[in-house]
């Protein structure tokens, strides 16, 4: 082995193009599988990604270094490959429903990660070849991720996921040229694979082939059994792909007059024919008669419906029933601009919904950013709970969370209602009206008003569906308060979570010579308790058998009403503890000096300053993706597009950890070593305040966007330094065989990073999850401190 098997400038041009290839084909499959899978196991392919990439170190350590030229231009040609070919496997094997869907998406899994694999393989590979060059390696590694970061977004907009991937195959294979370079045997194979991704690309393009990609029959794919019921009669109108994922336009033949918008195979939407529905007496009563969101506009006056604000329309049914209702300005943001081109595109359809009709606005924008961010005030301010279903963040790990639904949402939402105004919020069961309760109880006692005070300024309805909550901006009287029971009584609207503030509880029995139950209450016993003040609405959330305490900015997590951690974070929880206890278990065992280790487990229990740098780079590889992961979750409310937001954050963080990487070259084995404390001591000190000040310097006029860049590029320096830093000390100390090895363990870190920041987000928000990123570093800055070599001592093989 030799370190002069690969000239620095061609590895790192080729490490750019891997890096840059490896991100893209990333996010590009996470927006593959949103449409593929539920929406909640879409998460795990980043967490594969990272594992395979820390697996390839482990592989070339085992297998790899013997031959580690060979080895590392095999691995670099196969990879480009191999991401084209698993994308035809994935899309090949059929998806299936129940026991074959969970069985299906772990063979996904399997597939999906051999490519990062190999991509891992050659990039460890090339570190180890080259450990004293780690600086320049490190940097152009992540400054080629950073360019991805900040193209994959557009590209995906213009192209689509699939092609996305094709044309980061093609950055893959010629990084393996520039790797090959004068081999001619070998330029000529990576050579080819240039040409064959980026004519499948060209094709693709050109002639707008669009690759069907399945969609999994599950329950929480309204599409797929939608399309699977033969009493709909519906098929597909069209379908476009963006970085959103895949929206598509259903038609069924048994309802002409409405057409459904999916985003990833969920979320349905209904777009209506506006005027046929004005014409069908029917099909305005469903609308008006048996749809909550339309129950207000019964007792509203004129100068109560002159605006309104929707939030998440999707294909227009709350514009349409605004416009019933007779408002005169109507705001309709919409997050994905996919969305509102359809209903644009389809104007002759709906009528120019969003078109032609001079009372409404359509804006593409994420609600709570418009809400946080406009000046005027609205009447009305309009959702029907917007669930995406779908996964929307560069990294897979937002979820569908999407900050709309937390107390400090609902402070900015009563900041824009007029003094008479009100919310208007349709739900999908019980526990979300409880929740949404418990938000707005919580909203107003950060105005000062206590929650019996609260409980005034707010009711709930339900007809058995879709239960509805209204909230106003001042309390309702009584007389309000009278005319909303009697109405929900005569409309059949008093079923279910059922409250109006004022009345009389009362109990009826119908039915006392069937046996039911003589104490059936009308109104639902625990709102109106909490009305009573006899039990607060924090004991009520204690003592529920479901969650629905009231979420924060920091906690942003509406749809988790389990008690126990979601499936499947409980398992990676157990899963991250064995990995840990496994370390610590390794790093603690006594030392067994050993002439010849034979394998780097040996190696690590033979030498402590190995111990040291496994613990090292574990700690870096968790402490860096729970601040990544955590840092982008709080910062995320700040921004209008959340893939654009998103896009501008993670190339912040990884262009700042690339020129940090660059900056730490040179230097003499103290200095390194000094060097790496100082950086990672840097991060834990700085990257909590700087989690304060960032929303502080937005909130005094700092533009958002430039903010991030601001903030992150500087933190994302001083997160770029320790791990080549660390490389560099190793290999002067002897220990430069076992980098590879090194660079899977923090690959096997990053996956623990990631999972464990969402757990800690989930349990106790992701201030913590910040928090204990910081420790982590902290834990880095000693341990880097460790390995200096003792001067007497020798090394122990």
């Amino acid at each position: 082995m030799t370190t002069k098997a690969f000239g620095i400038r061609p590895a790192m041009i080729s490490l750019f193009l891997f890096s840059s290839a490896v991100l893209a084909f990333e996010i590009a499959l996470t927006r593959v599988f949103s449409v593929m899978l539920s929406y909640h196991y879409v998460f795990a392919i980043v967490s594969i990604a990272l594992l395979g990439l820390g697996l390839g170190g482990l592989l070339f350590q085992r297998w790899g270094t013997q031959r580690a030229r060979a080895a590392i231009q095999t691995s670099a040609t196969a990879f480009p490959l191999l991401m084209a070919g698993v994308l035809v496997a994935i899309l090949s094997i059929p998806v299936g429903s129940g026991i074959l869907a969970d069985f299906a998406f772990w063979v996904y899994l399997l597939f999906a990660i051999i490519p990062f694999c190999a991509a891992g393989l050659a990039i460890s590979g090339l570190f180890q070849l080259l450990p004293q060059k780690s600086s320049w390696l490190y940097g152009a590694d992540l400054l080629g991720a950073a360019l991805a970061a900040l193209l994959v977004v557009p590209a995906m907009d213009a192209v689509g996921a699939v092609n996305v991937i094709f044309l980061a195959a093609a950055l893959g294979a010629l990084g393996s040229v520039v790797l090959a370079l004068p081999d001619l045997r070998c330029s000529l194979v990576g050579g080819t694979a240039v040409l064959l991704m980026a004519g499948a690309f060209a094709g693709l393009v050109l002639t707008k082939t669009s690759i069907t990609v399945p969609i999994a029959k599950d329950p929480a794919k309204d599409m797929s059994q939608m399309l699977a019921n033969p009493a709909f009669q519906a098929k597909i109108v069209e379908s476009r792909w963006s970085s959103f994922g895949r929206t598509d336009l259903v038609k069924s033949d048994l309802l002409p007059n409405e057409m459904t918008i999916f985003v990833d195979g969920a979320a349905g939407s209904s777009m209506y024919n506006i005027k046929a529905i004005l014409a069908d007496k029917d099909e305005t009563a469903h609308l008006t008669l048996h749809f909550g969101e339309f129950f207000p506009f019964f007792l509203l006056k004129d100068e109560e419906r002159r605006t309104a604000l929707t939030i998440g329309p999707g294909g227009g049914r709350d514009v349409v029933v605004a416009l019933l209702g007779g408002v005169k300005s109507i705001k309709a943001v919409e997050v994905n601009p996919d969305v509102v081109q359809i209903v644009k595109d389809y104007a002759k359809f709906n009528g120019g919904l969003y078109t032609d009709i001079p009372e409404v606005t359509p804006i593409v924008a994420e609600g709570r950013n418009f809400v946080k961010t406009s000046k005027e005030l609205f009447d009305l301010i309009m959702l029907s709970i917007p669930v995406t279903k779908s996964t929307r963040s560069v990294e897979g790990y937002a979820l569908t969370e999407n900050n709309l639904f937390t107390v400090e949402a609902f402070g900015d939402y009563l900041n824009r209602l007029s003094t008479n105004g009100r919310m208007i919020i349709v739900a999908h069961n019980e526990a979300e009206i409880y929740k949404l309760v418990s938000l707005t109880v919580k909203a107003f006692e950060n105005r000062g008003v206590s929650q019996q005070e609260a409980m005034k300024h707010l009711y709930t309805i339900a007809s058995g569906m879709m239960p509805t909550i209204v909230i106003q901006n001042q309390p309702l009287t009584p007389d309000q308060a009278t005319q909303v029971h009697e109405l929900s009584h005569k409309m059949g609207f008093d079923q279910s979570a059922f409250y109006i503030p004022y009345i009389d509880q009362t109990a009826v029995n119908p039915q006392e010579r069937l046996g039911v139950d003589k104490d059936l209450r009308m109104f639902d016993r625990a709102l109106v308790a909490v009305a009573q003040g006899k039990i607060p609405m924090e004991t009520l959330a204690k003592n529920a058998s479901l969650n629905i305490e009231a979420p924060t900015d920091d906690r942003p997590f509406f749809f988790q009403f389990e008690r126990s951690l979601p499936s499947p974070f409980g398992f990676l929880l157990v899963l991250i503890i064995a990995a840990v206890g496994g370390l610590a278990m390794l790093c603690l065992l006594p030392r067994k000096s050993l002439a010849a280790p034979s394998s780097f487990f040996e190696a690590v229990r033979a030498d402590r300053r190995l111990k040291a740098g496994v613990a090292l780079f574990f700690a870096l590889g968790v402490g860096y993706m729970m601040i990544e992961i955590a840092f982008f979750q709080k910062l995320i409310v700040f921004f209008g597009q959340p893939q654009k937001a998103l896009s501008v954050l993670l190339f912040s963080l990884l262009l700042g950890n690339g020129v940090g990487s660059l900056l730490s070259a040179g230097g003499t084995p103290r200095a390194v070593r000094w060097k790496a404390t100082m950086a990672a001591l840097g991060v834990a000190l700085l990257v909590v305040p700087a989690m304060w000040l960032f929303p502080a310097a937005v909130a005094a006029g700092m533009d958002a966007q430039w903010g991030a860049v601001g903030f992150l590029v500087p933190l994302g320096v001083l997160m770029g330094m320790p791990l080549p830093l660390a490389i560099r000390s190793l290999d002067t100390q002897g220990r430069g065989g076992y980098v590879a090895a090194l660079w899977g363990v923090n690959g096997v870190a990053s996956v623990a990073g990631s999972a464990l920041a969402m757990i800690v987000g989930i349990s106790a928000g992701f201030v913590w999850a910040v928090g204990l990123g910081a420790l982590l570093y902290a834990a880095a800055s000693i341990l880097s401190i460790g390995l200096k070599k003792n001067s007497k001592e020798e090394l122990s093989w």
